[in-house]
């Protein structure tokens, strides 16, 4: 009877402490019909599975466990901001110290690596570190180390040796890019007219590689005569030794160009390049080798000899201001020194303004300088002028950027 009449009392109990909580959780005069749902305020993004502080190797370091795994809530990045801020989306890539980053409600934004204190890459990407060392996976970033879930196994490496993120796995389509540019020109010099102007450009570029082939091509009549006919070819292939240092395997030019008198000039040169500054918004590198220079013109003096071949010493400058996020001004300079003919000494320079209208549509407005100190004669006895100058302002679009 004893153990009935606990029973009893605790059931008692318990009934009026559940009535007192729904009578103080349901607001005076509000039916049950009438109350409101309570809006959830939004859910963390889960944290990943990280190895306790006291497991630690031979050496006294922080260890990962056997067994150890890496463990998501859903599928999206999540990066996290100094302040604390959590942003879900996809990291499209991270190089030269910024990150691109598309959310639904953001788009596409670039942002400074350093600003992003932690990294939750649930797709798999490919993360490329000083030495050559390249692993994909699924990771995570975090103040001083990337670890990351590889196909064999869980492997950790220091934050301050990554040099870059690829999305997805080292696969060759993703390695290609190209840009296509169309626009009108203003020519001056050998040629003054209003004309058109196409660019193409096709790129590879990996994790230790670089390699570019592009064409420009510029058009133009005046009462039904050709007052411009310009073609300009170059080719690049850059091997990257350290995030400073760089191998040019080839650095060529191919031009012809009838108000010139070149049929063909061709200036292929290989040589070494150092990053002088390498920022956020500030990029610097210079370059330079020995080369070689083929000229053939279409009209020859008499007594000269042509085709000519010569040496060169090539030299060139490319320099990068980011003034405002996504917009920037380059500015790429480009001597060939002609050591046998001085007078052969060619040079190129370009400036070019790029305004971001879509992730893929740029507003560009590019001015080119082309200087060659002493032109040989044509067979009449005339000299091309040394210096030609032309003006593009055109609409480049950019795929698998």
């Amino acid at each position: 009877m004893t153990v009935e009449k606990g029973t009893e009392e605790r059931a008692v109990v318990m009934a009026i402490f559940a009535v007192s909580a729904a009578a103080l959780s349901s607001p005076a005069g509000v039916s049950a019909q009438d109350a409101q749902p309570i809006e959830q305020p939004p859910e963390p993004p889960p944290l990943i599975a990280r190895p306790p502080a006291e497991i630690r190797d031979e050496t006294g370091e922080v260890g990962l466990p056997e067994g150890f795994f890496i463990e998501f809530g859903d599928n999206n990045d999540w990066i996290q901001f100094k302040a604390g801020e959590w942003l879900k989306g996809e990291l499209k890539w991270m190089r030269q110290k910024e990150a691109q980053f598309r959310s639904k409600k953001l788009k596409l934004m670039t942002f400074n690596w350093k600003d992003i204190v932690q990294l939750q890459a649930r797709k798999t990407k490919t993360f490329v570190f000083e030495g050559k060392v390249v692993e994909s996976g699924r990771a995570m970033v975090t103040r001083e180390e990337v670890i990351i879930e590889t196909a064999n196994g869980v492997k950790t490496y220091p934050r301050d040796q990554l040099v870059s993120i690829l999305r997805g796995e080292p696969r060759e389509r993703n390695y290609w890019s190209t840009r296509i540019r169309a626009g009108l020109s203003g020519a001056a010099g050998n040629s003054r007219n209003l004309s058109l102007n196409a660019f193409w450009s096709l790129m590879r570029a990996d994790q230790r590689t670089r390699s570019l082939v592009s064409y420009e091509g510029t058009f133009g009549y005046a009462a039904n005569e050709a007052t411009v006919n310009r073609h300009i070819g170059d080719a690049e292939a850059t091997v990257y030794v350290t995030r400073r240092l760089y191998v040019n395997a080839l650095v060529a030019q191919l031009l012809n160009d009838r108000f010139q008198n070149l049929r063909l000039r061709a200036t292929p040169s290989a040589g070494v390049g150092v990053h002088l500054f390498d920022t956020r918004k500030v990029e610097w590198n210079l370059d330079g080798g020995p080369g070689y220079q083929y000229t053939n013109l279409l009209s020859a003096e008499a007594g000269s000899t042509n085709p000519q071949h010569d040496g060169t010493v090539s030299l060139g400058s490319f320099f990068k201001w980011k003034f405002i996020p996504d917009n920037r001004i380059e500015l790429e300079w480009r001597s060939n020194l002609v050591y046998t003919q001085l007078g052969l000494t060619n040079h190129t320079g370009n400036a070019r303004l790029k305004l971001k209208i879509t992730s893929i549509f740029r507003f560009t407005t590019e001015f080119t300088y082309l200087r060659t100190e002493s032109p040989p004669p044509r067979e009449d006895g005339t000299r091309p002028k040394s210096n030609d100058y032309q003006l593009v302002v055109g609409m480049l679009v950019r795929i698998n950027e």
